[in-house]
């Protein structure tokens, strides 16, 4: 979080501390930091919250690392010195120093489910407490003494035995509540290394989210989340899902595949070095083989060697085609396993940079059946105009619309949801610091029909 005045920032050691020159006109404002972690680079962002519908981005931070691999820390060292720095250049920008961050990641050791935490109701006036023990009771069932509840969503309530739910159950008459969870798990191990990571950079961990949730934050609408709409997001090392109904995340997944080996793939299929064979697949690939001339060839000449690659453009795409295929046959294998492919009416929203490459949509449509749309852009984000150098402003302009940032944009936009924000009325830090032993049995029984009724 950013405060704009001393006094402020000694009271709480969480904000960011501006510069004169800021101060006066950000009183109004939310202002927080986001570090995204992916394969390929370390992403900073900091950002000016006006609204839900107003967020201004002040500056942002992108460094070349692949030390993040697939939800693990490859070199401690080297990922460290990336996120300082990533860190570093958003803070040059934006002219503030920065305290805690909110953390975005995907990791394949995710554990997701749904959940629910039943209370008694005392004197039969919900209270805020009643909701802090929901959740602790939803994780004394579900949550593994070895893993770590990194992010959860709040689905709805029940008051008594009524048949519909609400979003906020605070100051009404009631016996019994029960509150319906999406819980998303990883391993404690993990957790605290990543914790320990960041505080060996000097900042502290305002919350871990999954960043397909945030992806979704940015690109779907409330239309597709109310009738039913998966996102898929397709990153260098883990293909990242979650899955909406009646505007309810009911479903998430982490598939340790991505982009990363359709390079892998062409590198030792045509016998390049890996950074050749990246340029190659974003230069000449496409995984639409059905658009490509089967007689098509053109020269390829790697850099630093004599020698010219004469290559079939039909042979390329279907190197590409055959891991891509392999990717979306798990995410279609995942969905069906959940039965959830009745419900997703919208079809399929991608993004991710490995959905960015050539042919993309067309190929999706034609293997999973169904609608597929690429996102798009925000159009609550924009550049927060504080620079005296057109160049600076005209730079994080261009930033803006690159798609490597929409999953730190989305936890801008996440951070001021009705979503978070009724799901925060159960995470307190009373609940981290404390395990409920009682279970109630019926809770877990009960929710199997319950999420037959939020589809």
């Amino acid at each position: 979080m950013l405060m704009t005045h001393f006094n402020d920032l000694m009271e709480t050691s969480s904000s960011l501390l501006f510069s004169d020159n800021l101060s006066g006109n950000m009183k109004n404002t939310e202002n927080l930091v986001v570090v995204h972690l992916s394969a390929t680079a370390v992403y900073a962002v900091i950002g000016s919250v006006v609204s839900a519908k107003d967020i201004r981005i002040m500056g942002v931070g992108q460094v070349k690392n692949n030390d993040f691999y697939q939800g693990q820390i490859k070199h401690r060292e080297r990922l460290q010195s990336a996120i300082k720095q990533a860190i570093q250049e958003a803070e040059d920008t934006a002219n503030c120093r920065v305290h805690s961050v909110w953390l975005t990641l995907a990791t394949p050791e995710l554990l997701s489910t749904n959940s629910a935490g039943q209370v008694e109701v005392e004197d039969d006036v919900v209270r805020a407490q009643d909701m802090v023990q929901a959740l602790s009771n939803a994780k004394s069932q579900d949550l593994p003494s070895n893993y770590y509840l990194m992010h959860c969503c709040q689905q709805g309530i029940y008051i008594d035995e009524q048949e519909t739910m609400i979003d906020d159950a605070i100051e009404m008459m009631a016996h019994k509540i029960t509150v319906m969870y999406h819980m998303m798990m990883m391993p404690v191990a993990s957790r605290q290394n990543i914790q320990k990571l960041l505080q060996s950079c000097d900042v502290g961990i305002d919350h871990i989210v999954f960043d397909a949730v945030t992806s979704a934050e940015y690109s779907l609408i409330a239309e597709e989340r109310e009738h039913g709409v998966c996102l898929i997001d397709i990153g260098a090392s883990t293909t990242s899902i979650c899955v909406y109904k009646e505007n309810k995340l009911i479903f998430t997944h982490c598939v340790a595949s991505g982009s990363h080996e359709v390079t892998i793939d062409i590198s030792a299929d045509i016998g390049i070095s890996m950074i050749e064979a990246e340029k190659l697949k974003k230069s000449h690939g496409s995984v639409d083989v059905n658009s490509v001339d089967p007689s098509a060839f053109f020269i390829f000449r790697p850099q630093g060697l004599s020698d010219e690659i004469n290559i079939n453009v039909y042979n390329l795409a279907r190197i590409i085609e055959a891991r891509y295929i392999s990717i979306f046959t798990e995410v279609a294998r995942q969905l069906h396993e959940a039965d959830l492919i009745g419900y997703i009416e919208r079809g399929i929203v991608l993004t991710g940079g490995g959905s960015t490459i050539k042919g993309m949509v067309p190929f999706a449509k034609r293997l999973l059946k169904m609608p597929v749309v690429l996102t798009n852009t925000h159009p609550a984000i924009s550049a927060y105009s504080h620079f005296d150098n057109d160049e600076a402003f005209k730079q994080l302009n261009m930033q803006i619309n690159d798609r490597a940032y929409h999953t730190a944009f989305g936890t801008l936009l996440y951070s001021q949801s009705e979503q978070f924000r009724h799901s925060e009325q159960s995470a307190s830090e009373a609940v981290q610091q404390s395990r409920v032993k009682g279970v109630f049995q019926n809770a877990g029984q009960r929710f199997t029909s319950v999420l037959k009724k939020i589809l």
